[in-house]
Parts: structure tokens; C-alpha cells; sequence
């Protein structure tokens, strides 16, 4: 039997050199180590599965975790508010880019202009947010 990488809640696969992981609320869990439970006669939902321990004892669910922080209104606001604050007209410190620094841009995908591509990205956002995706 081969052991496959534990997966998040979205289903993206979890290096088991990962570091934290993120509740729902956006809390992280710093793991320490990783264990693939093979049996376990108390109990046995945990068979053949992977678990976080973190660094307070507990053994996670990786599959109830987020691999990245959880996006929230209040990050989605304070990513708005990096552009209303920014003194160009540009979107890049929307994406934490400096200006025309488009090499890996979360926005690099879209077959359209930044701004376009902006405005998108934060349409899916609140759709996401609002439990419609």
C-alpha cells in the first residue's frame, strides 16, 4: 500500500514539509510533524490517513485545513485598500507586486488587461465569499 500527500480542504495536496496550516477562521497551526495513521484500535475513523500534530499536541485533520490563509471580507478590503492608498493608478499592489513586476501576478492568467483582470479577481472573490462558487 502506497501512502498519497495529505490534502486541504480545497483539495490541493500538502507537502509534508509544511509548516502551518489555517483553520476555517483563518487561525494557524503550527505542525511539527506529520503521522499516517495505519490503524488505531480506539479509533477507527483515523485508519489509514494522514494527521498534523501540532506543536500543542493535537492531531489534525489536514482535510478540515487550509494550506493558505482563508480568504475573508476583511482581507478582500484590506487588499482594495492597498490600491485606494497607493499613489499611482495601477493595480499591482492589489497582487503585493511592485509596479509592472508581472512575472508570476495572480493577475498573469487573464486574457485581458490588469485592470480588467482586477476587477475580475475580486468579482470571484465575492462571489466565493458569499458562498456562491
Amino acid at each position: 500500500m502506497s501512502a498519497e500527500l495529505p490534502r486541504d480542504a480545497e483539495g490541493r495536496e500538502i507537502p509534508l514539509d509544511t509548516k502551518v496550516l489555517y483553520g476555517d477562521g483563518g487561525t494557524a497551526r503550527n505542525i511539527v510533524y506529520w503521522v499516517f495513521m495505519t490503524d488505531s484500535d480506539l479509533e477507527k475513523e483515523w485508519r489509514n490517513c494522514w494527521r498534523a500534530v501540532t506543536d500543542a499536541g493535537r492531531k489534525l485533520d489536514p482535510g478540515l485545513m487550509y494550506l493558505t490563509e482563508p480568504d475573508s471580507w476583511e482581507k478582500l478590503e484590506e487588499d482594495l485598500g492597498k490600491i485606494a492608498n497607493h499613489q499611482t493608478e495601477v493595480v499591482c499592489p492589489y497582487c503585493d507586486r511592485e509596479i509592472k513586476d508581472c512575472e508570476g501576478c495572480k493577475l498573469e492568467g487573464y486574457d485581458c488587461s490588469c485592470s480588467h483582470a482586477f476587477l475580475k479577481d475580486v468579482m470571484a472573490r465575492i462571489r466565493k465569499l458569499r458562498g456562491e462558487d
